[in-house]
């Protein structure tokens, strides 16, 4: 192949990401300011400097490109956060320390995010149509989730008291539950809630000493 012409593909999947890229950063900042239901594709073009032509080039609605910013600065940030987490000396302490991230992760300034899910929720439940888009977003996380529970009772030789997912689901249950009880009523629902809550609901079922979950 000549390499003129790869270095020329290979420029132009670049300029493509970082379109890409000005265009979420643009959305990030319009939906912080209109929430998801006023903001509108021709705002984000135009904040980010781009045509509609350049915007569909790259998404196929404004839903789509809603749900990727939420992947990027939610599940992302999740897995960077479960990769990048002091390894502790057992499962159960790891999951108390996971949690703690938890309620940090929302004192650190994440609560918009969380705000605009919970508008993205409310749209598809009046959309259908739409709600296959934030479905993948909870699959994923359940996914990941099931896979450490896995590993965790595999390296213990033991099977989980239920299927991982459902345990997984269970998990994320806890995690929106508190989140949204703390946005409406933070007196009484603290978010120190959080390893308190994920320890006796969940600790007892961890394999006795089992030590955290390899990554795979």
């Amino acid at each position: 192949m000549n390499p003129n012409v790869e270095t020329r593909r290979r420029t132009r999947a670049e300029k493509q990401a970082e379109t890409r890229e000005r265009l979420l950063g643009a959305a990030e900042e319009v939906f912080r300011r209109r929430g998801f239901a006023g903001s509108t594709v021709e705002e984000i073009t135009e904040t980010a400097g781009f045509s509609r032509g350049a915007f569909y080039s790259n998404f196929e609605s404004r839903e789509q490109l809603f749900i990727e910013l939420l992947h990027r600065r939610v599940y992302d940030e999740f897995t960077r956060m479960l990769g990048d987490a002091p390894r502790k000396r057992t499962a159960r302490a790891q999951m108390r320390s996971t949690a703690r991230e938890f309620a940090r992760r929302y004192e650190r300034g994440q609560r918009w995010l969380f705000e605009l899910w919970l508008e993205c929720l409310a749209y598809a439940a009046r959309h259908p149509e739409f709600a296959s888009l934030p479905a993948t977003f909870w699959r994923g996380n359940r996914e990941l989730t099931a896979r450490m529970i896995e590993s965790v009772y595999e390296q213990a030789g033991a099977r989980p008291p239920i299927a991982s997912r459902d345990l997984a689901t269970a998990l994320t249950a806890l995690d929106i539950g508190l989140a949204i009880q703390n946005l409406v009523d933070p007196e009484e629902v603290p978010l120190d809630l959080y390893p308190k809550l994920y320890d006796l609901l969940f600790g007892g079922l961890l394999p006795e000493g089992a030590p955290p979950a390899k990554s795979r």
